[in-house]
């Protein structure tokens, strides 16, 4: 039951992606230079739903929040490849599939690159591992931990401020 909820909501997130045109490249350059902001609507109104949703199926039991360790040097490097991928493609990797599935043949090369990659570093990752892991590994780090509080009572403000934020973007017009 939970992979058919996984596979309606991922279905519904690429068409909401594909409905907004976050599959375009000149979209998507155009939001990175602030020209149209649909985008950017999306991804806060995604971010507010999600942080929203998630707290709400942990308080109901439906998720179980499970936080994995901070882990500064490889959130440092993946935050490079993921930047430099970004900008040499123009594609993140749920707008590569949305993109690959409309036939785009760039965003198939970003997808098969992206699968290379990660198959290439699972086969090195257990020859790297204990020298990764001992540049700093945190455990696992949260806001609401480090401030002492239940993550709902961060989460549903943050969440309902992207919302409102959302809403007061402009869309195609762009930043004025």
């Amino acid at each position: 039951m939970m992979l058919l909820l996984g596979l309606v909501l991922g279905t519904a997130f690429g068409a909401a992606l594909q409905l907004s045109g976050a599959s375009s490249h000149t979209k998507v350059t155009r939001a990175l230079r602030l020209k149209d902001l649909t985008i950017i609507k999306l991804i806060v109104t995604a971010i507010g739903v999600g942080l929203i949703g998630v707290h709400l199926l942990d308080l109901s039991g439906w998720a179980n929040m499970k936080v994995k360790d901070l882990f500064l040097p490889g959130m440092i490097v993946a935050g490079l490849i993921f930047g430099v991928g970004f900008a040499v493609s123009g594609y993140c990797p749920g707008t590569a599939l949305v993109a690959a599935a409309e036939g785009k043949p760039d965003a198939w090369v970003t997808v098969l690159g992206g699968m290379f990659g990660a198959l290439v570093f699972a086969f090195m990752f257990p020859d790297l591992e204990t020298m990764l892991l001992s540049l700093g590994e945190y455990g696992p780090v949260t806001i609401h931990g480090l401030l002492g509080i239940q993550g709902a009572i961060l989460a549903f403000p943050l969440g309902g401020l992207c919302l409102w934020l959302a809403a007061r973007l402009p869309g195609s017009g762009g930043a004025r």
